[in-house]
């Protein structure tokens, strides 16, 4: 699978792990969307969105982020998110999403029970 503009993706044990490459926003959420499903497609289910690089997310950036913890989640699996700022913690906590998987970092997020 190739990266694109957007977004990289890189593999650390049976884990994908996506990194946005900036904010989330309605300008990228189509290409991050399209690359969550190809990792869909190709049985990729075990997801990491390492946010580290992500400042910001706008309400489509929320959407996408709930649209893709509920399809693995119907899959049995778990969207594990981590790397948030503080800014994009206190959105979280303040859209009541903080109750998706939020990890501080790779590790806590690998080390989680599923």
């Amino acid at each position: 699978m190739k990266s694109s503009s957007a977004i990289s993706i890189a593999r650390v044990g049976s884990r994908t792990v996506l990194t946005p490459k900036s904010s989330i926003t309605y300008e990228n959420r189509e290409e991050i969307q399209a690359t969550f499903d190809e990792c869909i497609k190709q049985q990729r289910s075990d997801i990491i969105l390492d946010c580290k690089a992500v400042g910001y997310m706008d309400s489509e950036a929320l959407e996408l982020l709930v649209h893709m913890h509920e399809e693995l989640r119907d899959q049995g699996n778990r969207l594990k998110i981590i790397g948030l700022n503080e800014v994009c913690r206190d959105i979280f906590v303040a859209t009541r999403l903080i109750h998706l998987h939020v990890y501080q970092d790779i590790h806590e997020a690998i080390k989680s029970e599923r």
